[in-house]
C-alpha cells in the first residue's frame, strides 16, 4: 500500500464516519443508506442488530428518529488501524446532546464507536460497526432550544 493510497484511504474514512453522523442528525436517507455493504451489521447495545442499507434506515426511520426531536453528534478521536490494504479497523468517541421525544426532556449520551471498513471494487464502506454507550444521562432542567428561541418570547 503506498503512501497516497493510505492517505486517500484514511480520508475516504473519516468521511464515512462523519456521513454516519451526519445522516442521522440531518436525517438524510440517502447519506445514511449509501455507506453500509449489503452484509453490513451495525449493532446499538441495548438496542439490536442491524444488517446492510435496509436495517441502517430500519434503524433510523423505527428507533433513533422517532426517539429524538433533533439531535447532533460530535464525533472524535477517530483512531484507525489498516490491517490490509482493503480493511481498516476504527475505534472513535461520540457525544451526542439532544431533546428526546418522550418528557421532551434533554440528554446527553456518550459512546464508543468500534467499526470496520472495507474496500470493494475500489469504494470504502462500513463493514461493522458496533456502538458501546457509556453514559445515556438526562439533563434534568434543561431542554435545548435554537438560538434566538428565547429572545422571542413575549
Amino acid at each position: 500500500m503506498s503512501d497516497l493510497d493510505r492517505l486517500a484511504s484514511r480520508a475516504a474514512i473519516q468521511d464515512l464516519y462523519s456521513d454516519k453522523l451526519i445522516g442521522v442528525d440531518k436525517r438524510q436517507e440517502g447519506r445514511l443508506a449509501s455507506i453500509w455493504w449489503d452484509d453490513a451489521e451495525w449493532t446499538i447495545e441495548g438496542i439490536g442488530t442491524y444488517k446492510g442499507p435496509e436495517g441502517a434506515l430500519d434503524l433510523a426511520n423505527n428507533v433513533l428518529w422517532p426517539m429524538f426531536h433533533e439531535c447532533i453528534h460530535y464525533g472524535t478521536n477517530l483512531r484507525l488501524e489498516f490491517v490490509s490494504a482493503d480493511k481498516v479497523n476504527g475505534i472513535g468517541d461520540v457525544l451526542l446532546l439532544g431533546n428526546l421525544v418522550e418528557g421532551n426532556q434533554s440528554i446527553l449520551i456518550a459512546a464508543v464507536y468500534t467499526d470496520e471498513y472495507e474496500r470493494r471494487d475500489g469504494v470504502w464502506k462500513f463493514s461493522k460497526l458496533n456502538a458501546c454507550t457509556n453514559y445515556f444521562t438526562p439533563l434534568a432542567g434543561i431542554h435545548f432550544v435554537p438560538p434566538g428561541a428565547l429572545l422571542h418570547k413575549s
